[in-house]
């Protein structure tokens, strides 16, 4: 059996705490200095949306899955008006909107931030409960399904728990 000498796994990890050290101090620092950060949870599964696996690439579906503390989990809500939110997930630095025009059972994808069709109205109901809408029309965020992975779409008001929101104070370091 093969075992590495004290002295040389020691300047191993000297060498990658002088050079990584800082930078993982300071993503660390930014991490926890984060305001106004969530997951978004449907009230009826308790199920957060997420980036289809955590991608990072445009054009990703925008799913449900399962709470964690997660930073692809986690969004950042960057407000342009009264109750009107951008979306940036923390993981992907990207936002999400319709797959194409907005209309009944239109899913949702990630792209880019700054796109016209990615402002969210958050509508306060009793609970702190939330219907999200997008903004400038009558299309609410809505499950399509109670699975892990299950597609997030646009709807019309249904006054269902499956439009139905809570937001999750979240911070995740790692």
């Amino acid at each position: 059996m093969f075992t590495i000498p004290f002295f040389v796994l020691l300047t191993f990890v000297i060498l990658f705490v002088l050079m990584f050290g800082g930078r993982i101090h300071s993503g660390y620092l930014k991490k926890k200095g984060m305001v106004n950060t969530y997951a978004i949870q449907n009230i009826k599964t308790g199920k957060d949306i997420r980036v289809h696996n955590a991608g990072i690439e445009d054009e990703r579906r925008i799913t449900l899955y399962t709470h964690h503390n997660w930073e692809c989990i986690t969004w950042q809500f960057i407000e342009v008006e009264d109750n009107t939110f951008l979306l940036k997930n923390l993981y992907s630095q990207k936002s999400f909107q319709p797959s194409k025009a907005p209309q009944e059972g239109v899913t949702l994808w990630q792209q880019p931030l700054g796109g016209s069709l990615q402002f969210w109205e958050f509508i306060k109901q009793s609970d702190e409960a939330y219907l999200i809408r997008l903004k400038g029309t009558e299309l609410y965020v809505t499950i399509s399904a109670e699975e892990n992975h299950s597609d997030i779409i646009l709807m019309p008001l249904k006054n269902l728990t499956d439009q139905q929101w809570k937001l999750i104070p979240q911070q995740p370091i790692a």
